[in-house]
């Protein structure tokens, strides 16, 4: 048996693991943190040679022809091998502990310089992350050998003076390979930091820092140093939370050495209620799932990256991240500390792969999951441990959780017991242990003990409900995934939270999940699963991202961003009122401004302050006289940070009158040739086809006939009901006019849409109006058959040459009946090109939803009970066919749709399905819209 494939070694040589920190020589330097000015430290991250084999038989004894590669990175993303998605399928047979015989190997090799002073030091190799195992040679001597992709491997070396070979063998898979079937492109490599810690003998091994909201435990002699680098001895200590997360520096001194641990202070209970408290406030988690992914360097992630992400976070209201499926790097971690987190810390385990081994196995629970297999147990325990004491000390975790996805059994009981023991032998707060698969051994029961939260996937807003209701659980809820991201959305977080808010035992949830995975082929374009040639993918299911691979926003981040924003505002008869989100900023640390809004034009306008403490709502006088309006009147209310980025806003409609559109003067002309109408009038003439029951042209205006059509792009959260649109023939959709009659200055159209091979699914009559200042009133009745599908859509569709447009409705950014919350009613620009918005797949995109007006070109379009919106360079065919952004190919025309109704967006690409209130499932239809020239 090949060593990789040894289920009893998990690791050979290496040190126990510990708790994660930099020595320093000095004080001075430990305050400052910089690991760089250490003595003790040095970085070996750069240019390292390396060779790949495609067989590890392959690679000789000696090599002596190298090539060269940066360390970090991982060799797909270097051209060695092409990228590999594979979500739940393994890209291997599933046959523990073997893997398959012609395994890749990558060899690494950088030789290092130290001084006799050095070389007689304790000298530790550190790597922090290999995929997925590691055989290390120093000067030509195995040392050593570990698993476990995204913990750290420490390796005692002995070190000669002056230059030192390092040489590491990492190998494509093993046996721990079965441990980590993330849901993510598959690489491998050195793809975190590797360094050396040369270091006095006799130093300190493990620290252990306790701490809650009244101080700092530590067996042995520290100091304390305030966030200012003032010591301190705690006697009014600031106590740390994600809103405001202050830090302290503890500093233990020993053999030489000067060891910084950040601390903040802060405790953490559940109430008999169910609730999360921290420093005993009940808080939500308004979470995210985080991957370490990106576009160029495939697992690698820079500090910058990881900075600049995090910050962006912050931006959207998050306050809460899940490390999904493994721990994230240790500066990961400390940014969390720093930047103000509450982290659900991971261990790197995921074996859904397991569900797929034979035909229907699923989630049965049989002993061959590696979760209910005793021969696995040190490898689960293995993997809880290098979580846990890696990241003890750190104040922004309030779960450790066993992984994701991995059955539930004896082994995920004994990870559990470790972590409750070791938790119980600190002194200071004690973290939850999480797993959201413990529920499956008794479907339908109340959760195992060994779990401190009920943690569920997907779940419903009643299904949540009704556990708490049937089990009498009082542990919180906790939705570990909710409101998948993948493409256009999601849709349904707004709604999440309206729930969320009223029960104190839903302690919120993390979406799924941050950012796109992509990676590039060989023409350069970003690419999915199935574009490299795999075996075995999963498609787009990889382009499930918040933000996009470049983590720029979108709609959808927009709309997570105000389910998650600190204030919530109303308006009544001359009282503003203004609720606090927050649980522990003021409002007084913030800018408010205020403005009124008639027909899109500011007609009033103020600042205020706010005094309003966490949870605490406030009223302000807010005299304000509505007039009338044509298309409404809003309050818009924005909450501003120092810098004037806006964090949260909230428009309010105002009661007013609103005045109707003036009647169309005057009747025009209609006469009938042959299968045409001709209708005109000064200015103007227009052509209606008699036999197709639609308007042909307006005075060339039109470059195909307005059609009502229901087709759309499926978006990726449709990518199941989908299926069902294709079975039903929705994109195949023809209409039948029965009749079509002239009536004076109107044209009545009695007809059906009916799939190809099917029944009619919607009876309807149209009447057009014409009027002799050119103005059109078109007006749709009609009922829809039952027993059938929702539809993606109803509306009217044409073609035109005009491209730059202005509208009154949700905007400036795409939006939907049930996405429009980061939206905002008023009056826009835009134009076909601008509404792209570039989903690495190709789907529905642009609409604005309760739109009233809509001026394109010398038309405008106006409707008081409000239309979907939808211009754009390319058809809803080009959108459907096509399976890559760059595949695209603009039409000749601009696409527009007025839309009676578009479905909601909702998160069904791995969630429920979109609430029935969203559907465009209408059994009886009522449409009036006009064209004004």
């Amino acid at each position: 048996m090949r060593r990789y494939e040894d289920l009893t070694r998990i690791h050979e040589n290496t040190l126990p693991p510990r708790a994660h920190y930099i020595p320093y020589d000095t004080l001075e330097k430990a305050l400052k943190g910089d690991k760089a000015a250490s003595a003790y430290y040095k970085l070996l991250n750069g240019e390292w040679d390396f060779r790949y084999f495609a067989r590890d038989i392959d690679c000789p004894e000696e090599i002596t022809e190298w090539d060269k590669v940066p360390v970090p990175s991982c060799w797909q993303m270097t051209g060695y091998e092409k990228p590999y998605y594979t979500n739940v399928n393994y890209p291997y047979p599933v046959d523990p502990p073997y893997v398959p015989d012609d395994n890749p190997l990558g060899v690494y090799r950088r030789f290092l310089t130290v001084t006799a002073e050095e070389a007689a030091r304790e000298n530790t190799l550190v790597f922090e992350g290999v995929a997925p195992c590691m055989e290390l040679f120093v000067n030509g001597s195995y040392v050593g050998y570990s698993t476990v992709s995204h913990s750290t491997s420490e390796f005692s070396v002995t070190l000669k003076e002056g230059e030192n070979e390092i040489l590491v063998k990492v190998y494509k898979w093993c046996v721990s390979s079965y441990l980590e079937d993330q849901d993510f492109m598959r690489n491998n490599g050195i793809f975190r930091d590797v360094y050396l810690l040369s270091r006095p003998q006799g130093h300190l091994f493990d620290i252990n820092v306790g701490f809650d909201a009244t101080g700092i435990y530590y067996d042995g002699a520290y100091r304390v140093f305030d966030a200012d680098g003032k010591e301190t001895d705690l006697a009014e200590p600031v106590l740390w939370n994600a809103e405001q997360p202050y830090l302290y520096t503890v500093v233990i001194e020993e053999a030489g050495e000067y060891i910084p641990v950040k601390v903040g202070l802060r405790d953490q209970k559940i109430s008999e209620k169910g609730e999360l408290l921290i420093n005993g406030v009940s808080v939500k988690l308004k979470g995210v799932n985080h991957h370490d992914t990106h576009a160029d360097h495939g697992y690698v992630l820079s500090y910058e990256d990881m900075r600049s992400e995090l910050l962006k976070m912050k931006e959207l209201n998050i306050n809460a991240i899940r490390t999904s499926h493994y721990p994230p790097q240790a500066a990961f971690i400390e940014l969390c500390d720093e930047l103000g987190f509450y982290v659900v810390d991971e261990a790197d385990i995921e074996t859904h792969g397991f569900g797929e081994r034979k035909p229907g196995c699923g989630y049965d629970p049989d002993s061959a999951w590696p979760c209910r297999n005793e021969m696995w147990r040190d490898a689960f325990i293995d993997r809880a441990a290098r979580l846990y004491e890696r990241d003890k000390n750190h104040t922004c975790v309030v779960m450790f959780s066993h992984g994701n996805e991995s059955n539930y059994g004896e082994n995920f009981v004994a990870m559990s017991e470790f972590v409750r023991e070791r938790e119980g032998q600190r002194p200071g707060i004690n973290r939850l242990v999480h797993y959201e698969n413990a529920y499956c051994n008794k479907p339908g029961s109340k959760d195992p003990d060994s779990v401190d939260v009920v943690s569920r996937m997907y779940w419903t807003v009643d299904q949540m409900r009704e556990y708490h209701e049937h089990t009498g659980d009082n542990r919180p809820i906790f939705q570990c995934e909710y409101s998948h991201a993948m493409g256009n959305g999601p849709g349904d977080v707004v709604d999440y939270w309206k729930v969320f808010e009223q029960h104190p035992y839903m302690i919120g949830g993390c979406i799924w999940e941050w950012a796109d995975h992509v990676a590039k082929n060989e023409e350069g374009h970003y690419c999915y699963g199935g574009d490299f040639g795999e075996e075995t993918h999963d498609g787009n299911f990889c382009c499930d991202g918040l933000v996009f691979h470049d983590r720029s926003f979108k709609a959808g981040s927009l709309e997570a961003k105000y389910a998650y924003q600190p204030m919530a505002a109303c308006w009544d008869n001359g009282v503003l009122y203004v609720k606090n989100k927050y649980d522990f900023r003021n409002l007084s640390e913030f800018a408010f401004d205020w403005e009124m809004t008639v027909d899109g034009e500011v007609t009033a306008h103020g600042e205020f302050k706010v005094e309003a403490k966490g949870h605490e709502m406030v009223t302000l006088p807010l005299e304000l006289t509505v007039p009338e309006s044509r298309y409404g009147a809003y309050l818009r209310i924005s909450m501003k940070a120092q810098d004037g980025r806006e964090v949260a806003f909230e428009q309010i409609k105002l009661s007013q009158t609103v005045k109707a559109l003036p009647e169309g003067q005057g009747e025009a002309k209609i006469r009938q040739e042959g299968q045409k109408a001709v209708i005109s009038g000064e200015g103007f003439s227009y052509k209606f086809d008699l036999h197709y029951g639609c308007l042909e042209d307006l005075n060339g205006y039109l470059k195909s006939p307005m059609e009502l059509t229901i087709w759309k792009a499926p978006t990726d959260n449709e990518r199941r009901v989908k299926r069902q649109w294709y079975e039903e023939r929705y994109d195949k959709v023809h209409n039948k006019v029965y009749d079509c009659q002239i009536e004076g200055n109107r044209i009545r159209v009695k007809a059906s849409l009916a799939p190809v091979s099917r029944g009619p699914i919607f009876r309807y009559e149209t009447v057009y109006t014409f009027f002799a200042d050119g103005r059109i009133d078109v007006k749709l009745e009609g009922d829809f058959s039952q027993d059938r599908t929702f539809l993606p859509r109803l509306g009217f569709e044409f073609k035109t040459e005009e491209k730059d447009f202005i509208y009154f409705g949700y905007g400036p950014y795409e939006s939907y009946i049930d996405m429009h919350h980061g939206s905002w009613m008023g009056m826009f620009e835009s134009s076909a090109q601008k509404e792209y918005v570039p989903y690495i797949r190709p789907q529905e995109h642009g609409s604005h939803y309760n739109t009233k007006y809509m001026k394109l070109g010398q038309y405008t379009f106006v409707s008081e009970q409000g239309f979907s919106a939808n211009v754009s360079e390319y058809t809803s065919r080009e959108l459907t066919e096509k399976a890559h952004d760059f595949e695209l190919v603009k039409d000749a025309y601009t696409n527009v749709r007025i839309d009676y109704k578009v479905s909601g967006i909702g998160s069904g690409s791995c969630g429920p399905q979109i609430m029935d209130k969203y559907k465009m499932n209408d059994g009886k239809v009522e449409f009036a819209f006009s064209i004004l020239p």
